[in-house]
Parts: C-alpha cells; sequence; structure tokens
C-alpha cells in the first residue's frame, strides 16, 4: 500500500498584529485631532465675553470675508506641503498677478485681467521643473522665486499703488448676491470643494500623500513622483494667481508688498490646522480650521482693540501654542 503524499500548502506570510493601544494613546490622539477645533471654540467665548460686537452676524460675515483670499493661498500651499515640499511664493505670485492685472486694466485692457491666471500657472510650473527635475530644495528654490517675482512687481508699479477700475473683476468679488455672503466668500468655499476632491478623491490627491509620507518608496512602487510634483507647483502658482484676483478686487488696487502678509500666514494657517511640515499628513479641511482661527484672532484684537504694537506678537504667541498643541512631534521632519 503506497501512501500519497498531500502537496505542500504555501506559507502565508501573516502581519503580526498591532499591539492594542494604551488609554492614555488613544485619549491623545482624539486630543490631537480635536484641539484646532477646541481652540476656536475658546477663541470665540473670550471674544463674545470681551465685546458684544463679535457674535454679530454682520461680524461674523466680515471674518469670512476677510479670511477669505487667505483661505485661496493655503489651499495653494497646502497640498505642496503634504507632499512634503513648501512654496515659499504663493504671496509673491498673488502680488505679481494682481499687479500685472491692475496693469492691464490701467492701460485699456479690462478683459485682459485674466491673463493672471496663466502667468501664476508659469510661475508654479517654473517652480516645479526647479524642484522636481533640477533635483532643487523646494525651501531654497522658493525663496529664489519669491525675490525675483516680488522685484519685478516692484518695478512693474515703480513702487507705487495703483487702483484698479475694473466693474467686472469688482463685481465678481464683492457684490451679494446669495445670503448676505459676498462673492469673494464663494470664491474660497470653490477652491476649498475643489482642492478638498483632489485630495480626497482622486488618483492624484492619493499620489501626493504617498509621495509625503515617504518620496523613494513611492517612486519604487511604480509612481510618477516628477510629474506629480510638477503638478502640484503648477496648482499652487494657478491658485496663487486666483488669490491675486481676490486682492485686488477687495483692495481696489495694487500696492507695494501687498501679497507679504501671505507668506507666513499661509503656512501658520496649514500648519495650525495639523498638516505635518514633513508630509504625508493632514490636508485642506485641517487648513480650513487654521485659516479660520487666524481671522477670528486678527478680528477679535481689533475688535477689543488691542495695541498695533501688541497685536503681531500676540498673534505670534497664539500661532506658535496652536502649532505646539497641534502638531505632535512624530510628524517633524525634514521639508524637502
Amino acid at each position: 500500500m503506497t501512501t500519497q503524499q498531500l502537496p505542500e500548502r504555501p506559507v502565508v506570510a501573516v502581519k503580526p498584529a498591532r499591539p492594542p493601544r494604551s488609554t492614555g494613546e488613544v485619549v491623545g490622539a482624539w486630543g490631537g485631532r480635536l484641539l484646532p477645533y477646541a481652540l476656536i471654540v475658546a477663541l470665540i467665548i473670550f471674544f463674545t465675553a470681551r465685546t458684544a460686537l463679535f457674535p454679530t452676524t454682520d461680524n461674523l460675515l466680515n471674518i469670512l470675508r476677510s479670511s477669505s483670499t487667505l483661505m485661496v493661498v493655503a489651499c495653494a500651499s497646502t497640498l505642496v506641503i503634504v507632499a512634503g515640499s513648501i512654496d515659499l511664493s504663493v504671496g509673491a505670485v498673488a502680488a505679481l498677478t494682481g499687479t500685472i492685472a491692475v496693469q492691464l486694466s490701467e492701460h485699456g485692457h479690462p478683459d485682459l485681467i485674466w491673463l493672471a491666471l496663466p502667468i501664476g500657472l508659469a510661475c508654479g510650473l517654473v517652480n516645479g521643473f526647479l524642484v522636481a527635475y533640477a533635483k532643487l530644495p523646494s525651501f531654497l528654490t522658493t525663496l529664489g522665486t519669491l525675490f525675483i517675482l516680488n522685484g519685478l512687481a516692484l518695478r512693474i508699479t515703480g513702487g507705487a499703488a495703483a487702483q484698479l477700475d475694473n466693474h467686472t473683476l469688482d463685481t465678481m468679488v464683492n457684490s451679494t448676491p446669495a445670503f448676505g455672503i459676498a462673492n469673494i466668500v464663494w470664491w474660497a468655499v470653490m477652491v476649498f470643494a475643489i482642492v478638498a476632491v483632489i485630495a480626497y478623491r482622486t488618483p492624484f490627491g492619493r499620489h501626493v500623500y504617498a509621495i509625503g509620507g515617504n518620496e523613494r518608496v513611492a517612486a519604487l512602487s511604480g509612481l510618477k513622483v516628477r510629474r506629480n510634483k510638477l503638478a502640484l507647483f503648477a496648482l499652487s502658482g494657478l491658485l496663487s494667481g486666483v488669490a491675486g484676483l481676490m486682492l485686488i478686487g477687495v483692495g481696489g488696487g495694487s500696492s507695494p508688498g501687498m501679497g507679504d502678509s501671505f507668506l507666513l500666514n499661509a503656512i501658520a494657517a496649514v500648519v495650525m490646522g495639523g498638516t505635518a511640515l514633513s508630509g504625508g499628513s493632514g490636508g485642506p479641511a485641517r487648513t480650513i480650521v487654521g485659516v479660520l482661527t487666524l481671522g477670528i484672532v486678527t478680528n477679535g484684537m481689533t475688535l477689543i482693540q488691542v495695541d498695533p504694537n501688541y497685536q503681531t506678537v500676540i498673534f505670534g504667541v497664539i500661532v506658535l501654542f496652536a502649532v505646539i498643541v497641534t502638531v505632535r512631534r512624530s510628524e517633524t521632519g525634514v521639508v524637502k
């Protein structure tokens, strides 16, 4: 009687089970997610207690309106930061595109102000090419383009402010057709929705998170890292061009250094929302929390008449505190 040998079954590698997290770790994780929202609630309570002007409908709408341009610039920065890079030129791109749009309108070409968008796109493509294909660090690259673009904007204007006379743009930005909310707010909502869909619902968005998590592994897995980075910076430039149009529409013209405040404020908003500068985590849904926090702080300090000499100091302290409590140390790393 012969014995029949059964075929050997393949050995399946089993991933070791992750050890259960302690109650403290779970509470800490949830606390880290909820702290940005808790900070907003705390600020609202504080400013409401200090002045009856803060919780009025008109003032809350004013916060949304004043935060709209920053929201667009912060959205431009968010995906770049999620991918582990950084774009310091967003404010300079907004300033240059806005300046060119005003000059075109002043010289009898009001219909050409929309050239601000392809100009912003071109600036983003230059940044993307230098970072993705020339392998230059994004921090130093965009710092250099920041100075170049600001210099071009000053050269175009001669360092003087210029008024915008463009009824179409003024109507598109400042009119209030729905619920008493200015069009500029709807612009910001539309940009946020588009960026959120890109980040959370598209293969490109998933590639961005993969690149930010580990660029080398993403490349080895077949992702077109350089192409995706180029697209990211192009999108950042395009959205910065949109912000430039919003900026001149609200301000009624261009002025030297009009985009300077967006540089640090945009990065602060992204980080305050919980997006790690090292990449791979966060996103536009968190950025909107950071933008609203900055808007509430700025508006509230003005209403309670904080000395302007101290506002910047207090603003910096609040931003630093928010960053400390919302960003886990494990998420810090080198910006590429």
